[in-house]
């Protein structure tokens, strides 16, 4: 009976460990010029094969007027199958959604965001994309796809634990220290701007 008691506490006990999902959550500031005019939170949740992908920022800034910018990139794999994504972005100027999703054996993408618009589909295989570069050094990546255009774009190393990317014309860059990433220079349609890790994580 004691022997059973202590074999239903550990199966208890595992079964619970196993359904909690294991979170990583990083903070970075958005600066322009030097100046913060943002803040964005990334998050990783994994529960069993499944993981999400969440970066949600709020900027606020002066450009020939007051400009504010609610985003959020909410993406899901499975193993290391890319499974869905949606890049939704609400302005005082308009809002913009573009989504990506597995239907059957091909990828769906209807993306719009500003001043950009795509309808296509996606017949090869997505193992990796952009927001993983806010989680992980991509060592011996060489593509992505941008969730936000719903294409292809390249990862370059350059040495010293950096990196471009180029998607849709967009050259950004990723610095990374003990495979985290500390800073990236962000091309943008209506101002560049600049992430940066917090030194609270």
């Amino acid at each position: 009976m004691e022997v059973l008691k202590k074999y239903l506490i550990v199966a208890i006990f595992s079964a619970t460990s196993l359904s909690v999902a294991a979170q990583e959550i990083h903070e970075y500031e958005i600066t322009i010029a030097g100046f913060t005019i943002g803040e964005m939170e990334a998050k990783k949740t994994s529960k069993g094969d499944t993981t999400n992908y969440l970066l949600t920022s709020n900027v606020s800034l002066w450009l020939f007027g007051q400009i504010t910018i609610d985003y959020i990139t909410d993406v899901t794999y499975v193993g290391n199958r890319f499974i869905r994504s949606s890049v939704s972005s609400k302005t005082n100027r308009g809002n913009f959604l573009s989504r990506i999703w597995l239907q059957g054996a091909v990828y769906k993408v209807d993306a719009n965001s500003y001043k950009y618009e795509l309808e296509t589909e996606i017949r090869e295989p997505i193992t990796y994309s952009a927001v993983r570069l806010f989680f992980e050094e991509p060592e011996g990546r060489k593509k992505m796809v941008a969730e936000n255009y719903g294409v292809f774009g390249s990862i370059t190393a350059i040495g010293g634990n950096e990196y471009e990317t180029l998607a849709n014309g967009n050259n950004n860059k990723f610095t990374y220290q003990d495979g985290k990433l500390q800073r990236a220079v962000m091309h943008s349609p209506i101002k560049n701007y600049v992430i940066k890790r917090k030194q609270t994580d």
